[in-house]
């Protein structure tokens, strides 16, 4: 069973090198391109918790199916912003 604490209870823990973990909600703004001659798509997603970006990371998808799939986007909503 997993116990639940404050920072103020486990913070010492911490210092004295537990490991301990915790779980937020965190943005993903995600940026695709199509990558030349193939089906497979490149994605840069910046991982954001309020106005603090967190982490930048590259990956590559087998298609635009995989990362829809993925972040569970349905291929008609609308959430899409095309750069010019």
């Amino acid at each position: 069973m997993k116990e639940v604490c404050s920072y103020q209870e486990i913070g010492t823990r911490i210092d004295q090198g537990i490991q301990a973990s915790f779980t937020r909600p965190i943005q993903a703004h995600v940026t695709v391109r199509q990558l030349q001659g193939s089906e497979r798509i490149r994605a840069v997603l910046l991982l954001s918790l309020g106005q603090y970006n967190i982490t930048v990371c590259e990956r590559e998808y087998e298609d635009i199916a995989e990362l829809l799939d993925i972040f569970d986007i349905d291929d008609g909503e609308e959430i899409w912003e095309v750069s010019e």
